[in-house]
């Protein structure tokens, strides 16, 4: 048995909710699995197509790399074919004859990596917004002192006017 490593991305139709993305990526997944090595899924969601593919301006991205004899792909591509909600795919073979152990390791490594790295820019991120909402919350606070000061000034002078009103009654 001499298994390929191959890479296929799938794109799914952005409207549909996410129980049906989910069951097309796992009816993928189940062939793969079924007769090869999956290596790693990674899900890109939307993004916004190149152009338009039946009337659809974004599609939601999902790249599989694996490993597989060569007989898997026709059935994995006619799989992919007869789902209604795949607008577009794509199944490239990266390497021939690999190894499937090494293979193995280098994926969980890389997707180990890959991993951290979405888990730093995420508390980076999460950083970011909470600096954001403590200088919209100072500018808000900021904001609300010059409206109440003008508003105390405005009342002081209405007071003024009425007492020289009254004064020259």
């Amino acid at each position: 048995m001499q298994f390929h490593e191959y890479e296929t991305i799938i794109i799914i139709r952005p409207d549909l909710d996410d129980a049906d993305t989910d069951a097309i990526v796992e009816r993928v997944e189940e062939v793969i699995v079924k007769g090869g090595r999956l290596l790693d899924r990674e899900d890109w969601g939307k993004k916004r197509l190149a152009y338009p593919i039946n009337k659809h301006q974004k599609g939601h991205y999902v790249l599989y790399s694996f490993l597989a004899e060569a007989s898997l792909i026709s059935e994995l591509e006619r799989i992919i074919r007869i789902t209604d909600n795949v607008v577009r795919f794509l199944t490239i073979r990266k390497a021939e004859a690999v190894d499937v152990e090494t293979r193995v390791q280098e994926a969980s490594e890389h997707r180990r990596v890959r991993l951290e790295e979405e888990a730093k820019r995420a508390e980076e991120e999460a950083k970011r917004a909470a600096e954001a909402a403590k200088y919209a919350a100072a500018e808000a606070a900021a904001r609300a002192a010059e409206q109440e000061a003008n508003s105390k000034n405005d009342d002081d002078s209405d007071d003024d006017a009425a007492d020289g009103a009254e004064a020259s009654a």
